[in-house]
């Protein structure tokens, strides 16, 4: 696996490297057997553990794509699996394991609260001689994580610890360069050390001394499972290679799958070779406007077979997969393209797709997608995806008042694609690179960066963004109303 992509360090102190050493023998190929439970009873008091399965997510930013995390930093994150108590940890557990309350209100169902962030290390010391378990705090991804995947109403009783030394940004930095938010973060446990430690609600982030008992300000338990991250979630994420099927296009018939009661077609494309970025005998503008550097070098592209989505990954689709849909979605209104996604909710998202449909979805290559929106070998060289006529194969900034329409309400292209100029944008899976005059096979962008390809316009854009050769580079951590998808096989 290519692992170009700058990595924030792992600085994870040696109380966390103890904390694991007797649970988290880490080695999938040893046969060891991770030791820990789902449930456990200590002096008659009994909890219930999670299983937060390896993965990744968007940190800083409510699960809904619609509020960031104050005080925090929008950035993707890759977790190994663990378990985290259903719960925060009650008054009487505490009381189980230590002889006391501590709490301000005592109610023995309540989580405790009172506790500093040096006194959690000594429950977890003595509550790991009576499981004969080892337990530790959750650092903050792992605590946001959580949120994201079992419902952030479950985590609104109490502000809780975490594992973490809290960052300081530096005063001769910003937000942005100190925190590198687009680089991929893999396991990150803070920095060695901070001004305090990092307490956590769903929408803020707080530094706090370990010493100081605060009301209502509790914790949880996790522990370490063998759910690592493997080559199916990293590759996809950080590495430069296309994780594709091999698709033999040559009989031309359509795909169709189903995910609940929403059903999607898939096109076959015969691979070929054609002309990638602006070409003046057949992109002329039609009217004024400065061709973008990042067009010219137009070069010979040859791509293989594949399949495409006939439209844009709609509101149902993304409903039906993940069981809920971003802000600024509507699922009564299932037929919209979903927007308001960044890069790395896709990836999120074509994980979950794959896992119920047993295929291999993915994003398309920069140089499928204009493939695809040109026509391919049935290519009639329009300007945009289907037609010189723009308004009549695309929703933009002149005809859809910036709001996404339903899919397939315009005319589709010369393969029976919808939607590739207008509506949303959709994220490619390349990283971005300028263009080379050299002919290209199969090519998938830069080998490492942050930053992403988004193709043809939107409803929010003037019709020269909406142009098939048209591109766009954002950071893959973004998102916005108009940010979308296409699925590729």
């Amino acid at each position: 696996m290519n692992h170009g992509m700058n990595r924030i360090p792992l600085l994870i102190p040696v109380l966390l490297l103890a904390l694991c050493a007797a649970s988290c023998r880490r080695s999938s190929d040893s046969g060891e057997v991770i030791d820990y439970q789902m449930s456990y009873t200590v002096g008659g008091v009994s909890f219930e553990m999670l299983k937060a399965p390896a993965g990744n997510m968007t940190m800083g930013i409510s699960a809904d794509n619609r509020r960031k995390v104050t005080r925090g930093i929008v950035q993707p994150v890759a977790l190994d699996g663990f378990v985290i108590s259903s719960r925060p940890v009650s008054q009487e557990l505490w009381a189980a394991v230590m002889g006391n309350n501590p709490s301000q209100v005592k109610d023995p169902s309540a989580p405790v609260d009172m506790v500093s962030w040096a006194d959690i290390q000594k429950f977890l010391a003595k509550l790991g001689k009576a499981t004969g378990k080892s337990f530790g705090l959750p650092t903050e991804a792992q605590w946001e994580y959580s949120c994201k995947l079992f419902g952030d109403k479950d985590f609104t009783t109490v502000a809780e610890w975490c594992f973490d030394n809290y960052d300081e940004v530096p005063s001769d930095k910003t937000r942005d360069d100190y925190f590198q938010p687009m680089s991929l973060m893999v396991n990150p446990a803070g920095p060695g050390k901070g001004a305090g430690k990092v307490v956590r609600t769903t929408l803020e982030r707080m530094s706090v001394e370990s010493h100081t008992r605060r009301v209502k300000v509790g914790f949880r338990l996790v522990q370490p499972t063998g759910d690592v991250l493997t080559e199916d979630i990293m590759g996809p994420l950080d590495s430069s290679k296309v994780y594709r099927e091999r698709i033999d296009a040559s009989d031309g018939i359509p795909e169709y799958f189903s995910v609940g009661d929403i059903r999607f077609k898939m096109v076959k494309i015969q691979g070929g070779s054609f002309s990638m970025g602006f070409n003046p005998v057949f992109d002329s503008p039609y009217l004024d406007f400065k061709v973008p550097e990042n067009e010219v070098n137009a070069h010979q592209v040859t791509v293989d077979d594949f399949e495409i989505g006939e439209t844009e990954v709609t509101v149902g689709l993304w409903n039906a997969v993940m069981g809920a849909v971003p802000y600024l979605n509507d699922i009564s209104e299932p037929d919209k393209p979903v927007g308001n996604v960044s890069w790395y909710d896709c990836q999120f998202f074509l994980r979950r797709l794959n896992a119920l449909t047993g295929r291999t979805f993915r994003l398309p290559t920069e140089a499928e997608w204009e493939y695809a929106a040109r026509g391919g070998k049935m290519s009639r060289h329009f300007g945009f995806s289907g037609s010189n006529d723009m308004r009549s194969v695309m929703w933009f900034v002149d005809n859809a008042d910036s709001k996404p329409r339903p899919v397939k309400t315009r005319r589709p292209n010369e393969l029976g694609l919808y939607d590739m100029s207008g509506n949303v944008w959709e994220w490619c899976f390349d990283r971005a690179a300028e263009y080379t005059t050299d002919p290209q096979v199969n090519p998938c962008g830069a080998s490492e960066g942050g930053t992403r390809i988004l193709r043809g316009g939107s409803c929010a854009s003037r019709w020269d963004a909406c142009r098939i050769c048209n591109r766009s580079y954002m950071p893959g951590k973004n998102f916005k109303g108009t940010f979308g998808l296409r699925l590729a096989l």
